[in-house]
């Protein structure tokens, strides 16, 4: 019986060692790149931007850093995070950036009335989740918040491989078929929005933020502009396109009315022009690559925006 514990014993350690020494591997083959373009923590390391674009899936998917980039000269970095429209997410996205790079001139937060406070210990949004298990074992100081976030458990972030398995991202790891999702350095959709397979409607309006989530919205405003000032950062707030089913005066004015009360640069980029337009979108909320380039267009002279792009602070 001894000899039975024995052998199970140091089979389970053979186990871990296999398991381990191909966890390391995996670790140096997705070292520094990205596995499906939207675990961005490693890939904007070291990159030292003067303008940083932060936000929730409207800010990934509309704004591209080569045309701030050409028409600023500001060196540009999108770090929008899909499904994510807390300001916790942000703020934490923001936090882990500047731990791995100089602090930027410039952060650019598109701001909606899709916006939460959000919550570090009671988040409740896991959108990509799986997208991020790849830092989940034994993870890097300045990554551990966002485990936090996304609430990995203790077997996820000290078994080998466990996290990479149970969200089925081992695969990807290995092959890597995905690294290049984003060529552009956001997300471009060159599509048309299909209005048969889904229809115009306005349901997104059931996801705006109420008048009583106000407050907590300008406290975790509020604390994210603090963290830019401490880095001597400006921190500029705009708010894009949306087509105009899903527009509402009342509701888009409330993220402009939080801003004013701290004093946070507004830019009003959702222009009616745009809006009115499907042509423009690929759904009732993001744009396509046409409405992009020709929001553009019309950034171009937005005097408050080129007032304070082009000095610098």
């Amino acid at each position: 019986m001894k000899q039975f514990f024995k052998n199970s014993a140091l089979f389970a350690l053979l186990l871990i060692g296999i398991l381990f020494l191909i966890q390391i591997a995996v670790y140096f083959r997705i070292k520094g790149k990205t596995v499906t373009g939207y675990d961005t923590l490693e890939q904007t390391s070291n990159v030292n931007a003067d303008l940083v674009f932060m936000g929730s899936s409207r800010c990934w998917a509309h704004f591209d850093p080569q045309f701030f980039e050409d028409n600023y000269h500001l060196k540009s970095v999108n770090i929008g995070m899909n499904g994510h429209s807390d300001l916790m997410a942000s703020t934490l996205r923001l936090q882990n950036y500047l731990a791995k790079n100089k602090a930027p001139k410039f952060v650019l937060l598109n701001i909606d009335p899709f916006i939460s406070a959000g919550s570090l210990e009671h988040n409740t949004k896991m959108v990509n989740k799986n997208d991020y298990a790849r830092f989940a074992f034994f993870p890097k100081e300045e990554d551990q918040p966002f485990m936090d976030y996304f609430q990995f458990d203790a077997a996820e972030r000290y078994i080998p491989l466990y996290a990479l398995f149970k969200y089925q991202m081992f695969i990807d790891c290995v092959t890597l078929n995905k690294s290049n999702s984003f060529p552009k350095g956001f997300e471009l959709n060159d599509e048309q929005w299909d209005t048969i397979k889904y229809p115009i409607s306005d349901i997104n309006k059931k996801y705006f933020f109420k008048p009583k989530d106000m407050p907590s919205i300008t406290q975790a405003l509020k604390e994210l502009n603090d963290l830019c000032r401490k880095n001597n950062i400006r921190l500029i707030a705009i708010e894009t396109p949306v087509y105009q089913v899903t527009y509402d005066t009342i509701a888009f004015e409330r993220p402009k009315t939080i801003c004013q009360k701290l004093n946070i640069p507004f830019i009003d980029a959702n222009y009616e022009s745009i809006r009115n337009k499907t042509d423009y979108f690929y759904n009732a909320i993001h744009l396509n690559k046409k409405g992009v380039e020709e929001m553009n267009k019309r950034l171009k002279n937005e005097k408050e925006l080129n007032t304070i792009l082009k000095i610098n602070p």
